[in-house]
């Protein structure tokens, strides 16, 4: 495979992300964290929409810390469990994309456990992954302001949501994988994204894909 963007190929950027993405499991145990932190601080368990949005607002800025880190290349086997040995199998486009993906993955995973932790783990882990890859897509693929934007992306994530998760994540990676491709070749890409995404555009992606997850899920407890 070449460094191209243009040889990303969805089958390969699926497998790729599922292989070093977060598990529920994973996503549970950051939470529960989280939650004795709220507990100590507050007197209290996070019950209420207020106290998960407080959580959720510190699960977005990590990371979107941590996606802001992964702008350098060098920098991604240390930040990113798992990179390291993906970027010896895997170079450029695939594993830069893929990068920045893992990490919104693992972002919605924990939104997912705040907000729906009821779910069972499969579903838990579709959920996230429709939200990340939709909430992404559609910011790739975006044009006009950034508040008529992130409201349009909520009303679409909600339409990926009523579709067969399996076959909305396989065309969801695809989608991905196309809009990543055209805009890099035509270097005309929405909020500065490249064929390697810099600190700041991953920041602002991640972000926005976080408070897209978080409108989506208040909306469905």
């Amino acid at each position: 495979m070449n460094d191209n963007a243009g040889d990303i190929e969805p089958s390969k950027l699926q497998n790729f992300v599922e292989a070093i993405a977060i598990t529920p499991k994973d996503a549970e145990r950051l939470i529960h964290g989280y939650r004795s932190s709220f507990e100590a601080t507050y007197g209290r368990p996070p019950e209420t929409l207020q106290d998960k949005a407080r959580i959720a607002k510190r699960i977005v800025g990590r990371y979107s810390k941590l996606a802001a880190a992964t702008g350098a290349a060098a920098a991604l086997p240390g930040v990113i469990p798992g990179v390291g040995t993906a970027l010896a199998t895997v170079g450029g486009g695939l594993a830069d994309l893929a990068a920045s993906l893992k990490l919104q993955i693992d972002m919605c995973m924990c939104l997912v456990e705040v907000y729906q932790s009821e779910l069972s783990g499969e579903d838990k882990k579709h959920l996230a992954f429709v939200l990340a890859l939709a909430g992404s897509a559609e910011q790739m693929a975006a044009n006009g302001g950034k508040i008529a934007v992130e409201k349009t992306a909520q009303k679409l994530v909600l339409q990926y949501l009523k579709g067969p998760a399996l076959t909305t994540i396989k065309q969801l990676f695809k989608k991905v994988a196309i809009d990543f491709t055209q805009k890099a070749m035509a270097k005309a890409v929405p909020l500065g994204i490249g064929v390697v995404f810099s600190g700041t555009t991953n920041y602002v992606l991640t972000t926005v894909v976080g408070k897209i997850t978080i409108a989506v899920l208040a909306k469905k407890v």
